[in-house]
């Protein structure tokens, strides 16, 4: 227990603080925008790439995390469609909303903090693996789901590929990608530039997860708040309790794999999911309620599940 509130009381302290700040005028909506863009485009690459670069990598990395988490979020995305289609008899495409926020986890901004303070840095190669496909599946087949239910499926194709390219560009993978280059062509760095990248990456989890609170500032409960109660428990119950079976029992993963696939699958709802309401006009109010009252509740939730899995990962 001791270590468990060692974790987490000061991570979402520190979410706290940016949700108390951000309710005052020392932060502008311009502010909250500049800092989460800070964190985002500079100070998590450099953590990524400093971590990667210097991380003893396993000689046998498990992938198959992979297709164990995203089996996991296929299943729960097509609950979520039959909950919202039959339970609440949702239109599709508003739908299409609920089933992402029922998988779409708030992977960076939250859960790169915790995993990488909670299971080290070998944890956070696991996480990884999961947030390289992440917005590539998870944005791509809500995004499938409602252009086919407005009538436009000949733009599935074109929405793929848009998904790959943006994949290709985003700072989190290119953090990564580069940080693992570095390591495998052995290559050194000039010791300012190293002083000035290890201080990027020291205010990188501060600073991300006091954008998070921050941005919670920009939501209000608005809209029908039955359903995003609907949606809640399939993403902070069904999500984790559903990978954790997959990574433990199907795939037979390894203690930390499992651990940190759980934990991501428990993370409350991404604002890629508010961002993609928005984009299409569809289910806005609903989604931006689910995701404040699912980061507020995931302070117990993510805080149980650390507990009970950090005692039995030796790598933190």
């Amino acid at each position: 227990m001791q270590a468990t509130l060692e974790i987490v009381l000061p991570v979402f302290g520190m979410v706290l603080c940016g949700y108390l700040v951000g309710r005052t005028p020392l932060l502008t909506a311009e502010g909250i925008r500049g800092i989460n863009n800070f964190v985002f485009w500079v100070a998590i690459p450099a953590l990524l790439f400093r971590s990667m670069s210097t991380l003893r990598i396993p000689e046998t990395v498990d992938f198959a995390i992979i297709p164990a988490y995203f089996l996991s979020c296929g299943l729960v995305f097509a609950s979520g469609l039959l909950v919202a289609r039959k339970g609440l008899a949702l239109k599709f495409d508003e739908a299409a909303i609920f089933g992402m926020g029922s998988t779409f986890g708030n992977m960076v901004l939250l859960g790169l903090p915790l995993v990488l303070l909670a299971f080290g840095e070998q944890g956070l190669l696991a996480m990884l693996l999961i947030i390289s496909f992440h917005p590539l599946i998870l944005i791509t087949l809500p995004t499938v789901v409602i252009e086919v239910a407005r009538g436009h499926g000949e733009n599935a194709l074109q929405i793929l590929w848009s998904a790959l390219k943006g994949l290709l560009k985003n700072p989190v993978i290119l953090g990564m990608l580069a940080g693992l280059f570095w390591r495998a062509a052995d290559l050194g760095l000039w010791r300012p530039v190293e002083t000035f990248i290890d201080m990027l990456k020291a205010g990188a989890t501060p600073a991300a997860l006091f954008a998070v609170g921050a941005t919670m500032t920009t939501f209000h409960i608005a809209g029908n708040v039955r359903h995003s109660l609907a949606m809640i428990p399939l993403k902070l119950v069904v999500m984790p309790a559903l990978t954790w079976l997959m990574t433990a029992h199907v795939f037979a993963l390894d203690p930390l794999s499992v651990a940190v696939a759980t934990v991501a699958a428990a993370l409350p709802s991404g604002v890629n999911v508010y961002l993609l309401a928005s984009t299409y006009e569809v289910y806005v109010a609903r989604a931006t309620t689910a995701i404040l009252i699912s980061t507020a509740i995931s302070v117990i939730s993510v805080g149980l599940l650390i507990g009970l899995f950090a005692p039995e990962v030796s790598v933190r």
